[in-house]
């Protein structure tokens, strides 16, 4: 088993133990019981918030009635892991658990109508993004190295799958200025190359469409298999896993593929406004 973030172990362990709960049939109030946990602390594992012990591990196994000794043995190794000391947290607490997720994901999938998505950005680009006018204390330098590490994971040998639908407005909205914005927009371009990296633009003259007036990311995972949809605001961060929820984003997703520019005219469109920059 390959080493990585212990967020992103907190995250496969919380969804291998509530797809076995529900397998099992086992009710919440039976697990709080049995371990002694509060109300909400299941929520908090299974989200990937909290850890779980070894003994613990082993009563929920027991409890869960698991006969698959090679499922139980991966839980109780990312249970281990997870319980490693993890890295200093350079983004809020809030979007800990999708920078794990993001991290796990074998597939993901941006709309945004104005920002470009984080694992795309220059760093001046993202330093201009995550400076904020009403905090002049902020460090941002950390948020920033840590959006780079993000990149860099993201684009070495065995990253996620990346499909990008972005608004055209990115195109103009000078970020950090206008010579930052044509050094992102360069950085997009050789992007949208790579193999992994699927990147559309949605033009003006698309006109309404189903996500109007929204933003969103869609994450899979196969290990184990699961998609998350998370919607971030100013302070916060929702995620979403019910496939009551996910198909609808899913859907989504796949109407703004048909209605954004083709990946080869999103390229004559990155490189008209580049030259516009220059």
């Amino acid at each position: 088993m390959s080493k990585t973030w212990p967020a992103v172990r907190r995250v496969q362990v919380g969804l291998m133990l509530r797809a076995m709960r529900e397998r099992s049939g086992v009710k919440s109030k039976e697990i709080n019981e049995t371990l002694d946990w509060y109300v909400g602390k299941l929520q908090k594992v299974e989200s990937g918030n909290l850890t779980v012990s070894a003994a613990e591990v082993n009563e929920l196994l027991r409890l869960f009635g698991s006969e698959d000794q090679e499922e139980a043995d991966r839980l109780r190794a990312l249970a281990k892991e997870a319980r490693r000391r993890d890295q200093p947290a350079r983004v809020p607490d809030w979007a800990a658990t999708y920078v794990a997720l993001e991290g796990a994901a074998v597939e993901i999938k941006y709309y945004d109508p104005e920002v470009i998505p984080a694992i795309l950005q220059t760093e001046f680009y993202a330093t201009a993004i995550l400076s904020n006018p009403l905090d002049d204390s902020q460090n941002v330098e950390p948020a920033v190295a840590e959006r780079m590490a993000r990149s860099d994971r993201a684009m070495s040998e065995g990253g996620p799958d990346l499909w990008c639908v972005i608004g055209e407005a990115v195109l103009y909205r000078q970020v950090g200025g206008r010579s930052v914005l044509r050094d992102q927009l360069q950085h997009l371009r050789k992007m949208a190359a790579r193999p992994n990296v699927t990147l559309q633009i949605l033009p003006f003259e698309a006109g309404e469409h189903v996500a109007l007036g929204s933003s969103f990311r869609l994450l899979h995972l196969d290990e184990p298999e699961a998609t998350y949809v998370y919607v971030e605001a100013l302070t916060s961060g929702d995620y979403l896993d019910k496939p009551t929820h996910t198909n609808r984003y899913v859907t989504a997703f796949d109407s703004l593929r048909m209605v954004a520019a083709s990946d080869r005219v999103t390229v004559k469109m990155l490189d008209r406004r580049i030259k516009e920059l220059t």
